[in-house]
Order: C-alpha cells, then sequence, then structure tokens
C-alpha cells in the first residue's frame, strides 16, 4: 500500500515497488493527489507516483481515500447518515469537492490551505458552495 511518505520517495523505491507489481503485488493507494499544501508551499503529491507506477507497471491502484465514492459511503454508514444530510468541506476541488459529489454528497470548497483560485476556475468541477474560511460555515449553513 502507498501513503503519504514525503521525501521518502526515491528512484529505488519507485523501482521496488515496479518489480513488485510485475510479480502480481496489487497496487493500493491511500490517494492520487496532484499536490498537497506545506509549510513551504505547494508540493508535488504522491498521485505522480501512482500514475506513474500504474503507467510502467499495466495496472490500476485501488485507491481506499478520497475521492473514491467507497471512502465517502464508508463514512456516512459509520455516521449513520444518508447523503443529503451530509456537507463535505474541504480545501482540494478534486478529491475533496469532485469525490464527494461523485459519491452523491453537496460540497464546499473552502478557499483555504492548498486552494489555488486559478486551478479552481479552470477544473471541470464545480463546487455547490464556497466560502473563503472554515470560519464562514456558520453563515452557510444558515441560509
Amino acid at each position: 500500500m502507498v501513503g503519504d511518505i514525503g521525501n521518502a520517495w526515491t528512484y529505488a523505491l519507485l523501482n521496488e515497488v515496479f518489480d513488485n507489481l510485475m510479480n502480481s503485488a496489487r497496487l493500493i493507494a491511500v490517494h492520487k493527489n496532484r499536490f498537497w499544501q506545506t509549510e513551504h508551499g505547494l508540493q508535488l503529491d504522491i498521485g505522480a507516483f501512482i500514475h506513474g507506477l500504474e503507467y510502467a507497471s499495466g495496472s490500476e491502484a485501488m485507491i481506499i481515500g478520497k475521492p473514491s465514492p467507497a471512502f465517502f459511503q464508508v463514512a456516512l454508514d459509520d455516521m449513520g447518515l444518508s447523503k443529503d444530510e451530509v456537507l463535505m468541506i474541504g480545501d482540494d476541488i478534486d478529491s475533496d469537492v469532485g469525490g464527494a459529489q461523485e459519491a452523491g454528497l453537496k460540497a464546499v470548497l473552502v478557499r483555504t490551505g492548498k486552494h489555488r483560485q486559478a486551478y479552481a476556475e479552470a477544473s471541470a468541477i464545480k463546487p455547490d458552495y464556497m466560502i473563503d474560511s472554515i470560519a464562514d460555515l456558520p453563515a452557510l449553513l444558515a441560509q
């Protein structure tokens, strides 16, 4: 299973995973995010590595976190709530908003964290709502 390991990615590690995939291992990943927000700004996330491993090995990763619809369904089941009772709030238009909408939930894009306006505007994904800060959530919910 591939998760967030930051600077531990090396060419040798990628080749080890690739070798395992070529010998019938299954590629399981937490997510395929493009980038993430760090104290140093945006940085490449594991999505690039997952896509590269899929391409090189001819296999497809099973994604067990966002944006997998199964991820959202597990959360709904755990909370005992239906889709119309939940509002997903996140700063990632792809995995937070897009994943939630694909799973049948309404989604709010918050303009903090990794959010970049130009990236969001270029996306085919359109949030149900947008807020500048999580502090704006009570006013949104009051509407």
